[in-house]
């Protein structure tokens, strides 16, 4: 539900809004960094900023006006959202953003707006998008239509070519303070059970943790972290089992998070010899880097991650 403003990201807004009211505003913004953050609810909250017909005095959506109860409802003609499509055959999003939806968008930006003057285009995962979409946003770039703003959504900037980032106003999203986490988390309405759970896992993006909406999720992740709270004494058969259960359902950053969590803790007690720890690490960090490759190089997940599973057991087993 969008509000005035977005924990952890006012002064974004006030960037936003002061250069709106200057009428400054670049037509092209990029919000990055980590995921889970709110850079996509954050580049929806600006989009009714500049949509909104009547702004408050200081500047923000007045929150009442139709188009921002058109934009709240996601029905605004004026505001189109692009990124990674469902494959309803797969059950699981696709790999990347095509350039037919890059093309499609960006006809939406060339047209005249229907409710008011302005167009927005907000490009979600845009980090994803492959070589032949990533060259038509650039020409998009380069003849920008009049009273149009696309704001881009990217959690890997390094993804992005140099030349997109640099025909963009470039603003880093930091992961949000633990009071800020709190306050999200609490009005979430997760279940009960899983709140510890979601506070471990948030560090500071609250995104992460949305699917313990779903208590069959909750009670899946509570099962995983049984099972690898000592990775380096976990059953390999029962991790394999549990992976081969819900390897498709529980999403990989909770199964990642849930994973090095322990791991981490105990790195960080870690009184040992330099050497092994930093084996230790590397082996770590393999794990962080699952998700990034199985969608990169079309890893199988299971046997992918366990293998990287023995690797830190056996780094582990080294420094012991």
């Amino acid at each position: 539900m969008l509000t005035q403003t977005l924990l952890g990201h006012e002064p974004i807004q006030q960037r936003f809004t002061e250069r709106l009211q200057q009428q400054k505003l670049p037509h092209a913004w990029m919000f990055y960094g980590m995921k889970g953050i709110g850079k996509a609810m954050l580049a929806k909250q600006l989009s009714q900023t500049y949509l909104c017909e009547s702004l408050t005095q200081s500047g923000l959506p007045c929150q009442q006006c139709h188009a921002c109860q058109m934009v709240k409802a996601g029905t605004h003609p004026d505001l189109e959202q692009v990124g990674l499509t469902w494959n309803e055959k797969k059950k699981q999003y696709r790999r990347d953003i095509r350039v037919e939806q890059i093309r499609q968008a960006l006809d939406f930006l060339g047209l005249t707006g229907m409710q008011s003057e302005r167009r927005v285009l907000i490009l979600d995962d845009a980090n994803h998008m492959n070589l032949a979409a990533a060259n038509a946003v650039l020409k998009g770039l380069e003849e920008p239509s009049s009273d149009t703003l696309l704001l881009m959504v990217c959690h890997d900037i390094s993804g992005l070519p140099e030349t997109i980032r640099s025909r963009c106003l470039l603003e880093h999203c930091s992961p949000l303070e633990k009071d800020d986490v709190h306050q999200v988390l609490q009005s979430m309405a997760l279940p009960e059970q899983a709140l510890t759970l979601a506070e471990t896992l948030a560090k500071g993006c609250p995104g992460r943790v949305q699917a313990l909406h779903d208590e069959t999720i909750v009670a899946a992740c509570l099962q995983w972290q049984a099972l690898t709270q000592s990775i380096q004494h976990a059953d390999l058969g029962d991790i394999e089992a549990w992976l081969q259960k819900y390897v498709k359902t529980v999403p990989s950053e909770l199964i990642v998070s849930i994973l090095v969590e322990p791991l981490q803790q105990a790195m960080q007690k870690w009184s040992g010899d330099y050497v092994m720890i930093e084996k230790i690490y590397h082996a770590v960090q393999t794990l962080l880097t699952w998700e990034h490759d199985v969608r990169s190089h079309a890893l199988r997940p299971v046997p992918s991650l366990l293998a990287r599973i023995l690797q830190v057991r056996k780094a582990w087993k080294q420094a012991s």
